[in-house]
């Protein structure tokens, strides 16, 4: 039976404050990554996984990607919101999943941070989350220091963070940690249709009542390219990519 892969949430509204150094005057979804923008390899690698259906939450200098995708032949079903006042992650997500159909959200939802990449199979990813009803996709890392390392229970599903600050006093350590991948079953789209969200890792994800969600490490070069020496990390990992 083939597995189907859901709408595909967006979180891509952030100011990008740690890469305006070098990306001043353009969103970070939009930052020039091995001489294209870094949505034209994002929306690449989503139709050659099976994304099929895709919603952006779009903030800052939200008119440029708009514009952007305006003049792309599109082989994916894009939609798109504008935030007119910041909601972070949680917030973007919550009022996504207001405004959706129903029937594109009735059997879960994929989100994802719009400013870190991550490659695995998504067809896995999908299955196993959906046999306790939500998943958070995982990676090593060699020096978890910058991001917080996840924290599981003898079943793997997530039962905590620990925080970026308690990592680095200890030096640069390996670890687990959030690849930024998601799929919500409808149990949990409940939970954050009915939670004032600003903040979806630490309003949701940290909150202790919740649904079960699967920790599922498929994750392989993976790069968030939020600061200046990832940015030109990233032009390194693409070129070789392409």
């Amino acid at each position: 039976m083939t597995t189907r892969v859901p709408m595909l949430i967006v979180l891509a509204g952030g100011f990008g404050t740690r890469l305006q150094s070098v990306v001043a005057d353009q969103p970070k979804i939009l930052a020039p990554i091995a001489g294209e923008p870094y949505l034209a390899h994002f929306l690449r690698w989503c139709s050659n996984n099976g994304i099929r259906r895709l919603h952006l939450c779009l903030g800052y200098r939200a008119a440029q990607v708009i514009a952007w995708l305006e003049q792309q032949p599109q082989q994916l079903q894009i939609s798109w919101q504008v935030e007119t006042t910041a909601l972070g992650t949680g917030g973007a997500l919550k009022l996504a999943l207001q405004q959706a159909e129903w029937t594109e959200i009735a059997e879960g939802v994929l989100v994802c941070n719009g400013d870190t990449f991550v490659d695995f199979d998504l067809t896995t990813f999908v299955t196993t989350a959906r046999q306790v009803g939500g998943g958070m996709l995982t990676v090593q890392v060699a020096d978890a220091s910058r991001f917080g390392r996840i924290q599981c229970d003898a079943k793997r599903n997530l039962s905590g963070f620990q925080e970026k600050r308690a990592i680095t006093d200890a030096g640069a350590i390996a670890g687990e940690i959030n690849a930024g991948w998601y799929f919500f079953g409808a149990a949990h789209i409940d939970e954050l249709l009915a939670r004032d969200l600003l903040s979806l890792e630490h309003d949701y994800l940290m909150a202790g009542e919740k649904p079960p969600i699967s920790c599922i490490a498929l994750g392989q070069q993976f790069i968030d390219f939020g600061t200046p020496d990832s940015y030109q990390q990233a032009q390194a990992m693409f070129k070789d990519l392409t």
